[in-house]
């Protein structure tokens, strides 16, 4: 087994439903192209740029896991494995 490495803490962004809001708005910005409805076309575009502004101008965009629960996530992750690799050992060494 590898030997345990120096554990540092981990930067990760927060979860943001950014994505899935301006798909649904480019959704609609798309029916209302294909329909030629021009007051949805606006009203799809305005609302995407407003949840790319919304998103841009976020205060906190990351957060921090410390270097102890990583050590302790990877841990357990590595005691899991040495269980898991015993008990499905090849028995008698046959090849």
């Amino acid at each position: 087994m590898a030997p345990e490495p120096t554990y540092k803490a981990i930067e990760i962004p927060r979860n943001s439903p950014t994505g899935f809001i301006t798909a649904f708005f480019a959704t609609i910005t798309g029916f209302a192209l294909i329909w030629h409805i021009w007051w949805l076309v606006a009203v799809g575009v305005a609302a995407a740029y407003a949840v790319f502004v919304w998103f841009a101008w976020r205060d906190v965009v990351e957060y921090e896991i410390p270097a102890e629960e990583v050590a302790r996530i990877d841990r357990a992750r590595r005691a899991a494995r040495q269980q898991w690799l015993a008990a499905n050992a090849p028995a008698g060494g046959a090849a």
